[in-house]
């Protein structure tokens, strides 16, 4: 009885060191998928950040396009004042008026942009002397005019509103005649404004009014001071 619990001991013995070899060389071979999948993840990530990523700057692309240029700017920047010097040829007793003005841009509201005017004018012809200063509120279409182009189209309509001074002398007596009026007309401007310089240019436009006998009633030419 002995010997046999003796060998039933040792078969049992055998049967467990048997059983746990595979178990062992299952461990041992364990941490070599796991190490495979550490160099596939570092693998993707660098390929990751080699990837091309051109079309995330597409934004900034677009982006710039909009951006008008250095030229353009500076002409819408150097448009909004200008100052004008000049001489109009006008319907009446005077043969020419002296002027000066000057323009200033309001805003862009629709297909228009709007500007003030406030000019002032004088001549003299014989005994009779006159003097004029004009407020205009001018409306200018959008479509009819580029701030970078040189050579542009003047069209302008609008209200205005003068004051006109007339002072004559009276021959034979030691006196002085002199005649106030205020009025307000409508008035259509076309000619053309060149530029002859970054600052400077010329301008040459006629101008039609009503209510008037003769609506043709100023003829100009003048340089301008951007």
């Amino acid at each position: 009885m002995r010997r046999a619990a003796g060998l039933a001991a040792l078969l049992a013995s055998l049967l467990i060191a048997h059983a746990a070899k595979p178990s062992g060389a299952f461990a041992q071979d364990a941490p070599a998928p796991d190490s495979a999948a550490v160099g596939t993840v570092v693998s993707d990530s660098v390929a990751a950040e080699s990837l091309d990523l051109s079309p995330a700057n597409a934004p900034a692309a677009d982006s710039a396009a909009t951006v008008p240029t250095s030229d353009v700017a500076d002409a819408q920047r150097l448009d909004r004042d200008r100052f004008e010097w000049g001489f109009a040829f006008v319907q009446g007793y005077f043969d020419g008026l002296g002027t000066f003005a000057y323009r200033r841009f309001l805003r862009e509201g629709g297909p228009f942009q709007q500007n003030i005017v406030i000019e002032v004018q004088g001549g003299k012809k014989g005994y009779l002397s006159e003097g004029a200063a004009s407020l205009l509120y001018l409306f200018r279409p959008i479509r009819t005019f580029r701030p970078e182009w040189r050579i542009r189209p003047l069209l302008e309509v609008g209200p205005g509103g003068h004051v006109v001074v007339q002072v004559a002398d009276i021959e034979g007596f030691d006196d002085t005649g002199f005649h106030t009026r205020a009025y307000g007309k409508m008035h259509a401007y076309a000619g053309v404004e060149a530029l002859i310089s970054r600052r400077w240019g010329i301008l040459l436009r006629g101008r039609f009014t009503a209510p008037a006998n003769r609506p043709l009633d100023y003829a100009q030419a003048a340089i301008f001071l951007r």
